[in-house]
């Protein structure tokens, strides 16, 4: 194995891929899903491993059609103006992209605090109520001691309002004849 082009590699992928969109997606399925830390692990990374197959298996198709010395220049133009288009996007673009990470991290946020919210509990032990397998394992998850829950705080978008009809219709549309 030629240790070099190993390191060389690796070193490029990892130093690229540091605070890529790639790397945010992971923080956020991670954050979202503490309780399945490996399965968002393996999962991406097995997404990582197929992106990466295709990009060499495209690499080695195209060095067949052209000098291989052409494709590194290629390449390397390509960093460069991908480094100066990130350099010089309008400040705007970034604000929107800041904008909709926040609101990501805002989210999950929200979901924690609805988990503990008394308004939130009240439609779990609704949910107790109707004695379904499936439901009975999802209960289990959201319940949370009486202790630890907090008065409703009259959020613009509740989820539990949310949830409530949609339960509703899906109720209603399992229960209707046809």
């Amino acid at each position: 194995m030629d240790i070099r082009l190993f390191l060389v590699t690796f070193g490029a992928i990892f130093l690229a891929e540091l605070g890529d969109k790639t790397q945010l997606a992971a923080m956020s399925f991670a954050a979202g899903n503490r309780h399945a830390l490996f399965v968002v692990f393996l999962a991406a990374s097995l997404a990582m491993t197929v992106a990466t197959a295709i990009g060499v298996a495209v690499g080695a198709v195209i060095a067949k059609a052209v000098d291989p010395k052409y494709i590194k220049i290629g390449a390397g133009v390509l960093f460069i103006l991908i480094g100066l288009a990130t350099l010089l996007l309008p400040d705007k673009k970034r604000e929107r992209q800041l904008e909709r990470l926040h609101g990501e991290l805002q989210r999950y946020l929200t979901v924690e605090q609805c988990k503990t919210c008394e308004k939130f509990q009240g439609f779990v032990r609704d949910l107790a109520q109707h004695d379904h397998p499936e439901l009975r394992r999802i209960v289990k998850k959201l319940r949370v001691p009486t202790d630890d829950h907090h008065d409703a705080l009259g959020c613009k978008d509740c989820s539990t309002d949310r949830l409530r009809a949609l339960f509703a219709d899906e109720h209603a549309s399992a229960n209707t004849p046809g």
